[in-house]
């Protein structure tokens, strides 16, 4: 579980289909709805400033809004490409492990190919020596 900008987020999906419910779960999650601070009561009334200092911190809010998604969309793909990082790492390791144990598998095989050789040699020469004797 990872904790980022208030948002938890999840992450050990068995399947592909678990991860996209896991992630349109966590998008719902931080999905906030916005709001307006002020109405405008008559078109034609003359422009306050009071109006204008409204609007403008209403355009701060719904900017800070999207930047903290951004924000935590961000850090939740760091936590996602480090953990592909991470699995291709062991996938990785597991294959140089595999592979060096291959390796091994064919040495033994070609050394017990050898012993097996020399075994029906040594039988040969034996079968040859005790034909002569008798």
């Amino acid at each position: 579980m990872t904790q980022s900008n208030g948002h938890e987020v999840h992450f050990k999906p068995a399947t592909e289909e678990a991860l996209i419910d896991d992630i349109k779960e966590m998008a719902s999650k931080i999905r906030q709805p916005l709001t307006v601070l002020e109405k405008v009561r008559d078109p034609d009334a003359s422009f306050e400033q009071k109006s204008h200092t409204l609007m403008l911190e209403s355009v701060d809010k719904i900017t800070q809004a999207w930047v903290d998604e951004l924000i935590a969309l961000r850090d939740n793909s760091k936590v996602i490409e480090e953990m592909v990082k991470e699995q291709a790492d062991k996938v990785k390791s597991e294959m140089t492990r595999l592979h060096l144990l291959g390796v091994q598998a064919m040495r033994e095989a070609q050394r017990g190919h050898e012993v097996l050789q020399n075994l029906g040699n040594e039988l040969d020469a034996m079968m040859t020596e005790r034909a002569k004797s008798h």
